[in-house]
């Protein structure tokens, strides 16, 4: 099974935890920071108990202490520690933070360090924790009267000491969290209502953000993406499933802002999940679909019978009983699957029932007994899960990404939305970074330089000098670099410069996100000539050069905090628990609407555990990463990790190929803590992918270019000819020079032209699964291939032949000599983004009576399919047809074509 997505920690947890498990048991009992202890059933019930988080009033006794309170010089103690280090002692101390620690009768010293520490736990946003910290806090009675308190206090003489403004900013901020998340008390909303009442007396400020709160508990919005059974079936309608808040709260602009980004990642993810179910209920495909490997009928779902001692990925297996035929199918779709894909599961295709599951790490034994690994997020109208025939199918759309960036974005703090002056309110003027200090001296690979003056000898063009300058001086930095003129080298030594001068700036590690693995596979080659203190997540490389950084190589307990590892056994406890109760339930389900509603209520405070233990993964990589110089993944890795930035509290952070990343998925690699974002990309190729035609796919990179935010454009291209390049301009870009090296290039060999189109008015195909062929294209293109390599002797690796539909892509594989199939590179158009070939055969597919030229209208994947060419670009098509059907892009492509004399019936070959 592959991964697009790092998750090491699952992979290695049974290994990771058998060594815990020996360690707990090996040691003695320590000093207290130290001690870990091994974790019997009774544990996890403690654990249990003591996370509760069940705050408790408890008269203080006659010396005004109460037992498992921590000291005066214990909480001091604490608001020293970094806040990670702060949330592993208190969350592995055996006494509970939340029972006792604020009496009646404390000063208010001990009332505001204790304030503190739970506003410093808070504002780390932990997953799966945060909730509970904000649940306890809403139900401190004691805390909430001693603040009504100190409100009315202060209020009466209309004056609020550093101390005191200080203690009421932190608890106004957490009501508004715990609001949020739908766990503020009755108390908390009264308190609220007397901070609006009384606030103006301290100039407002205090009330800033209150007049939103009704007194109503808010929806929680985290699991609003999970479709419910009512959407898939269009019972439910699309406005009432997207998040409502009070209308008094969406006149906030930020908030206003991350609900419409929600809903998009909602649409974007459900429309095709609905479309897709829609046509498996009037059933008139079915078959289809199934031998397409879409479809997977008499699926079941099974209990690991030694559950009580297995990991958390070896509890719930699917397989499908599948016939002789199919198995070889199932078998390839099983090594395919991705984590964190989510699966939907019925008893009929009338959907009276539905399970989703998300697929987890499967063992290697387990997939060789066709069983995958999975764990059930939602179910509706189903009691009992296991042992019955199913009909199972995956979300066209790969789910995770979508997951985390919502659960990001609904639970993200708005009162420090980072770079929020030029996404949402439209300012032009960018200011240098905050850690870039007027007149700070840099270096650049030894050489010391200022801002004002940069270093002789730059390894840059003009307009490269010009941006590398401007990325270093805007805090929101973007650079368009059209195809070939260096957008990866211009990255790769800012990045130099930002390591090279890291410590001294305070930058800490500098993340690193890209689109595709293969460029960050090609970025990563060349950053490691200046550092080997890189931490790659994700997928594992291809790139032998660079498979030493990649994260799941570099597991180390040993660099685990023995508190984290203390914490870790005991959740993992806890969902042990958790989960085997839920079996109870389901092993004794009994068809009552009390016992589905048990079993509902046990699924989802497992579902909360299991988010615990994925924020405890991510404190674990966060001890692996602090002290590396860069961080890289892809940003559907990025969707996972995104909680890692805010743990590394990372001031700057590079986007390349910006302009493929959809805008969601931006906002969930920045932070508070964000001082320098560099968006490097090219909106002129292809946007953000959406699987959703309802949604937009314009980017944040795009998006603010056209609202006429300050950006660098690189002008000179090193990587097409001349005459190639010629076509790009003016249809695509208004100026693309080129470099004196790319005049060089040699003439292709037995050709009479390096530039050519084949015109024909042959036509297409369409084909059954509604994709588009053109054999006679197909053909042709086969041809110049052998006679590129045969006659002209051009390696294979010279040469990449492109298409926009991947039915052609099948189409010409099978037109080309069997030897060549494994050897000459076919691609989509699409996939090829970011890539180059000395020699590019393009096979422009469509061609028609009615004029319909589909993705041909879309100038941004027409400039891909152009560009990637460095010696030679030959075309076939219906050109004539493209001009006709759309004339403002291919008239000018045509004309260009004709000053090269470069159009014909057949390629000119020169023998």
């Amino acid at each position: 099974m592959s991964s697009s997505d790092e998750d090491w920690f699952n992979q290695d947890e049974d290994k990771l935890l058998q060594g815990l498990e020996k360690t707990l048991k090996s040691q003695e009992l320590r000093a207290n920071e130290e001690h870990i202890e091994s974790c019997p059933p009774e544990v996890g019930g403690h654990y249990l108990k003591q996370l509760s988080l069940e705050a408790s009033s408890v008269s203080a006794g006659s010396d005004g202490k109460a037992s498992g309170r921590f000291s005066l010089t214990e909480l001091t103690k604490a608001l020293k520690m970094p806040a990670v280090d702060m949330f592993l002692y208190f969350l592995s101390e055996d006494r509970d933070l939340f029972v006792n620690q604020v009496l009646a009768n404390d000063s208010v010293k001990r009332v505001g360090l204790f304030v503190d520490i739970l506003w410093s736990l808070c504002e780390l946003e932990l997953g799966g924790f945060d909730e509970i910290f904000l649940s306890a806090f809403s139900r401190q009675t004691v805390l909430l009267d001693k603040i009504k308190n100190l409100l009315q206090a202060k209020a009466a003489v209309a004056k609020c000491d550093a101390d005191s403004a200080l203690i009421l900013s932190h608890i106004k901020w957490m009501l508004l969290r715990a609001h949020k998340h739908g766990v503020l008390s009755r108390q908390g909303y009264e308190l609220v209502e007397l901070y609006k009442k009384l606030a103006p007396s301290f100039k407002g400020e205090l009330a800033e953000g209150l007049d939103a709160l009704s007194g109503n508990l808010s929806h929680n919005v985290k699991g609003q993406i999970y479709p419910t059974l009512d959407r898939l079936l269009g019972k439910e309608d699309t406005k009432a499933f997207n998040d409502e808040e009070n209308e008094l709260l969406v006149t906030n602009k930020v908030v206003q802002y991350l609900n419409a980004q929600r809903n998009l990642l909602k649409e974007d993810f459900l429309d095709p999940l609905i479309e897709f179910v829609q046509q498996l209920r009037s059933e008139t495909d079915v078959d289809e679909f199934k031998q397409q490997g879409l479809l997977w009928s008499n699926a079941h779902l099974s209990l690991n019978p030694q559950f009580a001692e297995a990991q958390r990925h070896s509890l719930v297996f699917l397989k499908v009983n599948s016939t002789e035929a199919s198995k070889n199918d199932y078998k390839i779709w099983l090594q395919s699957i991705k984590s964190g894909t989510l699966l939907c599961l019925t008893t009929s295709l009338a959907f009276d029932d539905l399970i989703l599951a998300s697929v987890g790490y499967t063992e290697p034994e387990k997939l060789k007994e066709d069983c995958l690994s999975v764990q059930i997020v939602k179910q509706y109208n189903i009691g009992n899960i296991y042992d019955r025939p199913l009909i199972m199918f995956q979300a066209p759309v790969f789910f995770e990404p979508y997951l985390r960036v919502h659960n990001y974005l609904s639970t993200c703090s708005t009162e420090q939305f980072p770079m929020r002056r030029y996404i949402l309110d439209g300012e032009l003027e960018i200011p240098p970074p905050a850690y870039m200090k007027p007149g700070v001296k840099l270096c650049f690979n030894t050489k010391p330089f200022t801002l004002d003056k940069l270093p002789d000898g730059l390894p840059f063009n003009e307009s490269q000098k010009t941006a590398f300058k401007e990325a270093l001086t805007r805090e929101f930095s973007i650079i368009q670099g059209p195809p070939g003129t260096g957008k990866t080298h211009l990255s790769v030594e800012l990045v130099n410069t930002l390591i090279q001068n890291a410590k001294a700036l305070g930058t800490g590690p500098i993340i690193v996100l890209t689109y595709t693995n293969n460029s960050l596979d090609k970025f990563l080659v060349k950053v490691s000539q200046y550092t080997q203190e890189i931490l790659r997540f994700g997928s594992q490389s291809r790139d032998p050069q660079i498979s030493k950084f990649n994260v799941r190589t570099m597991i180390n307990p040993d660099l685990v905090p023995p508190r984290l590892k203390r914490i870790w056994w005991l959740v993992n406890c806890e969902y042990k628990e958790k989960f085997q109760n839920l079996q109870g339930l389901y092993a004794n389900f009994d068809g009552s609407e009390d016992s589905y509603q048990q079993t509902l209520a046990a699924q989802e405070q497992l579902n909360q555990v299991a988010e615990r233990i994925e924020t405890l993964r991510m404190i674990f990589q966060f001890f692996l990463a602090r002290d590396k110089d860069v961080l890289a993944m892809t940003t559907t890795c990025a969707a996972r990790v995104n909680f890692l930035f805010r743990l590394l509290q990372s001031k700057c952070v590079v986007f390349e190929e910006a302009a493929e990343i959809q805008e969601a998925h931006i906002l969930a690699c920045l932070t508070p803590h964000t001082e320098h974002v560099i968006l490097v990309g090219d909106h002129k190729q292809l946007q953000p992918f959406t699987g959703s035609s309802k949604v937009p796919q314009i980017s944040l990179f795009e998006r603010l270019i056209v609202a006429g935010l300050p950006f660098s454009l690189l002008n000179l291209q090193y990587r097409m000819r001349p005459c190639i390049s010629d076509l790009l301009v003016p249809s695509i870009y208004d100026e693309l020079l080129c470099s004196e090296s790319v005049k060089a290039y040699d003439n292709i060999r037995l050709m009479a032209k390096n530039l050519y189109f084949v015109q024909h008015n042959q036509t297409e195909q369409r084909t059954t699964d509604m994709s588009i062929e053109n054999l006679y294209e197909a053909g042709v293109l086969a041809k110049l291939t052998e006679f590129l390599i045969q006659k002209a002797k051009y390696k294979h690796s010279d040469i990449a032949i492109l298409s926009p539909y991947n039915a052609q892509i099948e189409c010409i594989k099978k037109a080309l000599p069997r030897m060549y199939r494994s050897t000459v590179q076919v691609a989509s158009v699409d996939s090829f983004q970011g890539l180059e070939a000395n020699i590019v055969l393009l096979s422009l597919v469509r061609s028609n009576a009615s004029g319909q030229i589909g993705f041909l209208r879309l100038a941004n994947r027409v400039c891909v399919a152009l560009s990637r060419a460095r010696w030679a670009l030959y075309i076939v098509g219906n050109l004539e047809m493209l001009q006709q059907s759309y004339p403002k892009l291919w008239s000018p492509i045509a004309q260009r074509l004709e000053e090269n004399n470069a159009i014909g019936e057949a390629f000119p070959f020169s023998t």
